[in-house]
């Protein structure tokens, strides 16, 4: 934009220009008007020495007497020449002699008999003269030419004072309206210059309010407004970045990938959640190419860039690990930024897993409900067609179908104690003293216990109190002594420790069958089992410790396991206070 003092600078220039142009052109045509008034006063006063002269003679003595005589009365130059042009006489150099018919005043009366005039230098005097000649005449014959010349120099001093006069006009005139001109260009930039530093500083920083503080009546309405424009435009920058820091928030916090790769293949924006499926950092600006390593994902962008459409696939992540991704590719035409491809992608990994959990759960419920169901009908039938008359037979089936019922609803409470919903169970919470509570929950198991000769030790500081949810942590307890008695073999120990410090630290150890290291892994699955047979055998469920490991993951703590073959287990729970 160009600057103000630009404005006055040209305004100057150009005034200037009018000024001297204004000045030469006045001063020229008042020096032409003074010379045809000096042309017309020397020829006048020739007429009138003309008329005073002999005719008969001119270079008579008295003729040229009086042209002296007139020449030094009037300071003029008198010259008098034949009709060829040659001098006769000249007032200033009496002895002059030559021709001068190519002299211009001369010529012209030579040549039309009227009056000739010329200023022009004269190379006898060394100075500028104006020159008047009006020819001679006896009836209608030429017989010579008066000329007559006076310096410039002589009538110029005269009008020095009105030339200088007529300068000063002119200069207080352009001065004046120099001075106009700039106050209105001032009036015109008044405003510019007092909002455009504000509109400025509003774009450089529209974070910041900047006002206009003026007083103006011809320009308030615009101070004003430019006033209610920076307030705007702060609100809006702030709602701006406000939008655009819950943008940034949201789009970082989102549990799926988003990436937007711009029309040069280089990610233009990638979330954490994005980065963390392709296993990457800091892919941003970086080609979609260089950052992922599956060849199906690179090859359904490139197929999106080249059809300009939108795909919705599900394929399975190879590198750098296996994922299973439900992907969504749109491409983008004519954004801010040019053409872009957007993709949404869902990692199904772990929902997947589930539904395999889940499967595998109604497998498993369906075989370990089928077993005991078949057996109570088996056996039922068996009864009915007869057996019943025989007591003793009798009696062994009753045995087995109580046996297998007594299974059936062990199988079922542990199913509904797996689908417990912790935030629908009342926390009820309770104080127990921990010697005592684990005492009591032995002495529920005695009978096998004397069955199978095994011994239980219980080591701990007396009078160490827990609160917590005794619905929870009773199933806890209950399952790990169950597992315990079930693997030990008989005349064993079963050894259950526990400390109360920052949090509860309870473990049972047995010295059974022990657990290989590939089976630790699955151990705490559902109806996962380490010997089959043997768990079948016994009545066990197969979701005891499923059920340990989620109770203890409800009251905010975790189960390990630490086993070894042939050598028996331990398994511990920490709880915290």
């Amino acid at each position: 934009m160009r600057k103000p003092k630009f404005d006055y600078l040209l305004l100057f220039v150009l005034i200037a220009g009018l000024f001297f142009g204004t000045w030469r052109l006045t001063d020229y045509f008042y020096n032409k008007e003074l010379i045809n008034q000096q042309e017309e006063f020397l020829t006048n006063n020739g007429r009138l020495l003309l008329s005073q002269l002999d005719l008969t003679d001119l270079g008579s003595e008295s003729n040229l007497a009086m042209m002296h005589q007139f020449g030094g009365e009037l300071d003029e130059r008198v010259t008098l020449l034949d009709d060829k042009g040659a001098i006769l006489y000249d007032s200033v150099y009496p002895h002059l002699t030559g021709s001068r018919d190519s002299r211009p005043e001369v010529k012209t009366v030579l040549d039309s008999n009227s009056v000739g005039t010329s200023v022009r230098y004269s190379d006898t005097l060394k100075e500028e003269l104006l020159y008047t000649a009006q020819p001679i005449q006896q009836g209608t014959q030429l017989i010579g030419v008066l000329r007559i010349a006076k310096e410039t120099d002589a009538f110029a001093p005269k009008t020095m004072s009105f030339r200088r006069s007529m300068f000063v006009v002119l200069f207080l005139f352009y001065l004046i309206l120099y001075g106009s001109i700039a106050y209105l260009i001032y009036q015109r930039n008044r405003p510019l210059e007092t909002v455009l530093p504000v509109l400025k500083r509003m774009v450089a920083e529209p974070e910041k309010s900047n006002y206009v503080v003026q007083n103006s009546s011809s320009w308030q309405e615009l101070y004003v407004t430019i006033n209610q424009l920076s307030e705007q435009l702060n609100e809006t920058y702030a709602a701006f970045n406000a939008t655009e820091e819950q943008f940034k928030t949201l789009f970082h916090e989102l549990m799926i990938g988003v990436f937007i790769i711009d029309d040069e293949g280089k990610f233009f924006m990638i979330n954490p959640m994005m980065e963390e499926i392709l296993q990457v950092g800091a892919a941003d600006q970086h080609h979609y190419w260089e950052v992922i390593e599956d060849h199906k994902l690179i090859q359904l962008i490139q197929q999106i860039m080249v059809e300009k459409d939108q795909v919705h696939q599900e394929i399975v992540l190879k590198q750098p690990e296996k994922r299973d991704l439900d992907i969504r590719l749109r491409y983008l035409e004519n954004t801010a930024t040019g053409d872009q491809v957007m993709g949404t992608v869902y990692d199904l990994t772990h929902v997947r897993h589930l539904e395999k959990i889940q499967r595998d759960f109604v497998g498993n419920v369906s075989h370990e409900l089928k077993t005991p169901v078949t057996s109570l009908i088996g056996f039922t039938e068996t009864l009915l067609d007869g057996a019943k008359d025989d007591p003793e037979l009798t009696t062994e089936f009753l045995m087995i179908m109580q046996k297998d019922a007594h299974r059936l609803q062990r199988l079922i409470q542990d199913i509904i104690e797996l689908s417990k919903d912790s935030d629908h169970v009342p926390e009820e919470l309770q104080t127990i003293e921990l010697s005592e509570f684990l005492h009591q929950q032995v002495e529920m198991y005695q009978h096998l216990l004397d069955k199978k000769e095994i011994d239980v030790k219980i080591h701990g500081p007396e009078n160490s109190f827990f609160l917590t949810r005794l619905v929870f942590f009773q199933p806890i307890i209950k399952n790990l002594i169950e597992n315990a008695i079930q693997y030990s073999p008989d005349q064993g120990t079963i050894t259950i420790d526990y400390q109360l410090d920052k949090e509860l630290t309870l473990s049972v150890t047995d010295v059974g069958i022990g657990i290989s290291k590939e089976d630790q892994e699955r151990i705490f699955e559902r109806f996962y089992r380490v010997d089959r047979a043997r768990t079948r055998n016994s009545g066990g469920t197969g979701l005891g410790l499923a059920i340990v490991r989620e109770y203890s993951q409800i009251l905010g703590g975790d189960v390990t396991v630490e086993s070894r073959p042939r050598l028996g287990s331990t398994f511990t729970v920490k709880l915290p206070i």
